[in-house]
């Protein structure tokens, strides 16, 4: 038999998610979300989509946000065929880079993606130009984020002050982080497969890098030896 086909999105469901900052008051958070949901909903039902499924984000001060991976893989599987959100920042804390991700893989699952600030729509032809000034908008924002690391060393080397990747304090280890760092490296897993499950682990909401899985495997080793 051949490969199973995926199913089309059900035509008529939106997903509107709606997210409030971990700095917004309760009561500010609460009217937030209330007026979200209500221009969320009136813009699904203006395009057609008459089942709508309301997904809620509330204070999240790390940058994963859970509640829309979630909804991100149900609109994948085909559960839905709309995501709105009000404000593109609302997709993202990572910028213009992760909203592109999650827009190409609105194109590459079949699903529709609308921002409303941005006038972002990946139903129309005005909203993909959008996408397009987007993605020079993180081309943009990548290059300026070099450029202030360059000129940040650049005027310490300077001042005959140290620079590079030793300089400054590092984020410290969990227990169950340095548990899972030494068990992968002794299963054989690569240092990018870590770096992605301690994200998943971490207790702090921590992002990690390649890099700083085997600098903190490098200091346990050190640490054994002494």
């Amino acid at each position: 038999m051949g490969a199973k086909r995926k199913s089309a999105p059900k035509a008529t469901s939106a997903v509107i998610y709606c997210r409030v900052s971990a700095t917004d008051a309760q009561s500010d958070s609460t009217t937030s979300l209330e007026a979200q949901e209500r221009t969320l909903r009136a813009a699904a039902l203006a395009h057609g989509y008459t089942d709508v499924h309301v997904v809620i984000e509330r204070h999240t001060a790390a940058k994963r946000l859970p509640e829309l991976a979630l909804a991100l893989d149900a609109l994948d599987a085909g559960t839905h065929a709309a995501l709105y959100v009000a404000k593109i920042d609302r997709l993202s804390r990572s910028g213009a880079a992760d909203v592109l991700r999650i827009a190409d893989r609105s194109a590459a699952r079949g699903w529709r993606l609308v921002a409303l600030d941005m006038a972002l729509d990946t139903g129309t032809i005005v909203g993909r130009l959008v996408l397009t000034i987007l993605a020079g908008v993180a081309e943009m924002e990548s290059g300026r984020r070099k450029e202030r690391m360059r000129e940040y060393h650049a005027e310490r080397a300077a001042q005959g002050q140290r620079t590079g990747i030793e300089y400054g304090q590092r984020p410290q280890a969990h227990g169950i982080e340095l548990d899972a760092i030494r068990t992968g490296r002794q299963t054989g897993q690569s240092w990018a497969a870590l770096a992605a499950h301690l994200t998943e682990i971490s207790p702090t909401g921590r992002t990690w890098h390649p890099t700083a899985v085997r600098r903190t495997y490098a200091t346990i080793e050190r640490s054994t030896a002494a």
